[in-house]
């Protein structure tokens, strides 16, 4: 989903031609299926993302070691004082640095893994914070004796690291900068004072990371995704290639989703479904009682679309003959976020596939010149309407598919 950060250029016929970059990944030989999976990643990486998406798709629980350290740490010290923001951590860090230790933080995770024998763990491993990275007995140059003992424990992880040079992150903050040249920062400065900054934080990312990633790398447990071209889409589908057919997790949603809504059997009849990578749902049939509450239909629907995430992430939905029409279920949520009134492609959110198997350079945008109305939910689905929809109505339907579908959760 999403073609927003692809390079667009006029081709000889005065067509769109879209250049789709190369997200390619390295697995060692000793990768397998696994329960806990370390991820790294810096600056500019997708991490975040990334993170968020496996947590939803597969059912991955996230464990963010620098909030355990944040949470526990105090404990371990017995400190007095209470701990409530970061220069006050930092502080009781700074006068107890020997007590944060990798071994440590290895039992931390042990306590989760514990709680949860059966459970997914995606753990994200490297702190942001500087100070936390400056402890030399958590943050090792060679971590191979305790990582060696832990792996004794667990035998199967491995790490997933999403690899940006730093010549991919400064060229990302360079282009934002150009797409934003008005905006200045209090005092006059420019944008190219965070720049500098962003190149010194993955500067010390990578020095903080090298060990963990050597390791990982010497043992051939280490899954390297080239994320330099910074396209979160093209990067997601390359990692849940990985993880549902190389490692042939099972997923239990669909992410990402595109639905776009046909009121007649008709609506949207030239669009190519193929080229889209899309498909085709006759809402009616998915469900015994049609026009029945309209909850319960998009009930159906919703199980269709979570059902489908081997096949297609985004369905051209004929909702025609069915209690869901055009003027039902009106809602302010505030879980919708963005409302784009006019002017929205069905190429803004979905990628198109290339006419030639010969050409995988590049691709001619299908052009479907329809405009449609969005309403996006909090977690990256799209759900696209006629243009004479009112908006409120939009936003009850994209409410309600968000909701229902995080009830299977």
């Amino acid at each position: 989903m999403g073609c927003g950060n692809s390079k667009e250029e006029s081709s000889e016929d005065g067509g769109i031609t879209n250049r789709r970059p190369l997200v390619e990944i390295e697995v060692g030989s000793n990768v397998k299926k696994t329960g806990i999976v370390f991820v790294f990643g810096g600056p500019g990486s997708k991490k975040g993302r990334i993170v968020d998406d496996l947590v939803h798709m597969y059912g991955f629980r996230s464990l963010i070691v620098e909030d355990m350290i944040a949470r526990e740490l105090p404990k371990k010290i017995q400190s007095p004082i209470a701990v409530g923001n970061t220069r006050e951590m930092a502080k009781l860090l700074s006068e107890n640095s020997n007590c944060l230790t990798l071994e440590w933080v290895l039992e931390l995770l042990e306590r989760e893994f514990e709680k949860d024998p059966d459970g997914l763990f995606i753990i994200d491993f490297v702190p942001n914070l500087r100070y936390m990275l400056r402890c030399d007995k958590f943050i090792r140059e060679d971590p191979s004796y305790e990582m060696g003992q832990f792996l004794k424990k667990y035998s199967n992880i491995f790490a997933l690291n999403l690899a940006i040079p730093e010549k991919a992150v400064m060229k990302q903050a360079t282009a934002h900068c150009a797409k934003h040249p008005s905006q200045m920062q209090e005092g006059g400065k420019s944008d190219e004072v965070d720049t500098g900054r962003l190149a010194k934080r993955h500067g010390v990312y990578m020095k903080s990371v090298q060990g963990f990633l050597n390791y990982f790398r010497n043992e051939g447990r280490l899954a390297s995704v080239d994320v330099s071209s910074g396209v979160s889409d093209l990067i997601w589908h390359q990692v849940t290639d990985f993880f549902g057919h190389k490692l042939e997790f099972l997923p239990k949603r669909t992410i990402n989703t595109v639905v776009v809504f046909g009121f007649s059997p008709d609506a949207h009849s030239n669009l190519d479904l193929n080229r889209y990578h899309m498909e085709k749902v006759v809402l009616k049939d998915l469900t015994d009682k049609p026009l029945g509450p309209v909850v319960d239909v998009l009930k159906a629907l919703c199980t269709h679309i979570d059902n489908s995430s081997a096949t297609a992430e985004s369905f051209l939905v004929d909702v025609s003959d069915t209690s869901l029409t055009k003027d039902e279920l009106k809602s302010d949520h505030k879980v919708i976020n963005f409302i784009q009134d006019e002017n929205t492609l069905l190429d803004r959110f979905i990628f198109v596939g290339t006419n030639s198997q010969n050409n995988k350079k590049s691709r001619k945008c299908s052009a479907y010149m329809e405009n449609f109305k969005a309403a996006c939910s909090t977690e990256n689905e799209v759900c696209l309407f006629p243009m004479d929809m009112d908006t409120n109505i939009c936003k009850g339907i994209a409410f309600c598919m968000a909701e229902l579908r995080d009830l299977k959760e």
